[in-house]
């Protein structure tokens, strides 16, 4: 018993930390879910009385959860109920139920959290009541049990968003506990075993979900002014944005077309120095951001060079989040302040 209260009162303990922590965390969301599903026990072996090993039937499992999603990383917090008749004891018809009421705190990756589908995988751990009721063996009482027990779990499966809060999900979930405490026929005593294979849906709802990224805004040329006579043409200044997904430096489809853009313009133009300046959102760390901003200068470097513009006339520089388009919070993912501006002068 002493045992069964420190793995309670440790479990109580991460949940507390839990619901602490994760408020104060960078980029994370919550979210509330809810899976249904069946369960199937594997045969229990019990050591009290003699040959009580059970058999169960498919039963409904139901489950809660409250979590934060950290854009990939998700822990979480969860409730379930897993009921079961009995199927057979000790090789004949039994009846009677068990029902396993948990406590869990899991922890999940999502592979594609900037996708419309969500694989996932995870593994949990905390308590489970345990609760065996009038287990028995054709007319005779065989055992009963009730008792709180550590509980441990793995699941896979695959979420699709319905819209930018709802995101519809299935998924496979082994669930087990250390054995419960059971009393047997003549007074005997001894334990029973408890896994369970689940197969279950469910829907997940995020709170405060981002809308989907605006488009990036037109591409804006100076005009030049009209020649005045006899006089030298001014210089002709024009400026572009180059637009990057999250977390990339790789050129898109678009951001090619603009690019080439900005190659003939420097060509046909004259240009003598081509300031090529690259920026980010204010997700992540401030140092990786910087270098994350000079890869994406370096490579719309190298695209101008690729299109004949001499790679000595360009002045590449990386500032990182600071200067955004378009101002935010620390740890939004605003797809405007994901650019590279091109200055031709």
């Amino acid at each position: 018993m002493r045992t069964v209260n420190t793995l309670a009162a440790k479990t109580l303990a991460a949940a507390g930390l839990f619901l602490v922590v994760l408020p104060a965390a960078a980029h994370a969301q919550w979210y509330a879910g809810a899976d249904v599903g069946g369960s199937l026990p594997n045969k229990s072996s019990v050591t009290a009385g003699s040959n009580n090993d059970t058999k169960y039937q498919w039963g409904p499992v139901v489950l809660g959860e409250l979590g934060y999603d950290f854009g990939g990383p998700k822990a979480e917090l969860e409730l379930g109920d897993r009921n079961n008749s009995i199927k057979s004891v000790g090789g004949s018809s039994g009846g009677g139920r068990t029902n396993a009421f948990s406590v869990m705190t899991n922890g999940l990756y999502d592979f594609l959290p900037d996708s419309k589908w969500h694989p996932f995988i995870g593994a949990g751990v905390g308590m489970a009541d345990v609760m065996s009721n009038d287990i028995h063996n054709g007319g005779s009482w065989a055992y009963s049990g009730n008792d709180w027990v550590f509980a441990y779990q793995g699941m896979a499966g695959l979420g699709y968003d319905l819209t930018h809060n709802w995101m519809v999900k299935a998924q496979y979930r082994y669930f087990a506990t250390a054995d419960y405490n059971v009393d047997g026929a003549g007074g005997t005593t001894g334990h029973a075993s408890y896994k369970s294979n689940s197969v279950l849906v469910g829907l997940t709802y995020t709170f405060n979900a981002p809308p989907p990224p605006a488009p990036p805004p037109p591409v804006v040329a100076a005009a030049p002014p009209p020649p005045a006579p006899k006089k030298p043409a001014p210089v002709i200044q024009k400026n572009y944005m180059v637009f990057f997904d999250f977390d990339k430096s790789a050129i898109t489809h678009q951001a090619a077309k603009i690019i080439d853009e900005a190659a003939q313009a420097a060509k046909t133009s004259g240009s003598t120095r081509i300031n090529v300046t690259g920026y980010t959102d204010r997700a992540g760390t401030v140092k990786y951001n910087m270098a994350l901003s000079w890869r994406r200068a370096r490579a719309v470097q190298a695209a101008l060079v690729a299109r004949g513009v001499p790679k000595k006339d360009i002045v590449i520089l990386g500032k990182g989040e600071s200067d955004p388009l378009v101002p935010t919070a620390d740890g939004v993912r605003q797809p405007q302040n994901r650019r590279v501006v091109i200055v031709l002068h």
